[in-house]
């Protein structure tokens, strides 16, 4: 599909026209999968925007070997070139899994490991929720962010790193009690 359009940004007029192609659809009982590729001008949004070309690629597969467990994985790649000399600007990667496990219907455990190689950063999150009725549910949460920078005392700023360092860390618990009357 093609789609034409044009946008207004800091006063200037530009190109954010494009193709876009998808394909995807059930594989087999336990098997999905979808991509999408879209190319076409784009913005380079900055105090000194400039016209630009972009690719951008999606795609996932869901797997579910039994009614219990789904594997959901998920890569998303864009790019952007400028278009008066073609120079590669940015390549922005992201790799997603997603792996949920329903123990029974009152209880569901959900990991998810995602690596940002333009940040150079990877996240993990775990989640635990327990639904006794809806509306009365509790969830237990944590979740990090790895990055592969390095704070350096001498320069007092952070530098390159090749390991992953852990940034952050966040611990959460929700609960809500439905009440009626």
């Amino acid at each position: 599909m093609y789609i034409y359009s044009t946008e207004v940004f800091l006063g200037q007029k530009f190109k954010t026209d494009g193709l876009q192609l998808a394909v995807g659809g059930l594989l087999s009982k336990r098997l999905r999968a979808t991509l999408i590729y879209n190319t076409g001008n784009a913005i380079y949004y900055s105090a000194a925007p400039y016209q630009g070309s972009r690719n951008r690629v999606s795609a996932s597969v869901i797997y579910q070997p039994t009614e219990n467990i789904e594997s959901n994985s998920s890569l998303i790649y864009s790019d952007f070139h400028r278009t008066s000399d073609g120079e590669k600007i940015y390549d922005y990667p992201i790799i997603r899994e997603k792996l949920t496990y329903q123990l029974n219907r009152y209880l569901f455990f959900r990991g998810i490991v995602e690596y940002n190689k333009y940040r150079r950063r990877l996240l993990t999150d775990f989640l635990a929720s327990f639904t006794y009725i809806p509306g009365t549910v509790a969830h237990i949460g944590y979740g990090s962010v790895y990055e592969r920078i390095q704070w350096d005392t001498p320069s007092a700023s952070y530098r390159n790193n090749d390991q992953f360092l852990e940034s952050q860390r966040g611990f959460f618990l929700k609960v809500s009690y439905l009440w009626r009357l």
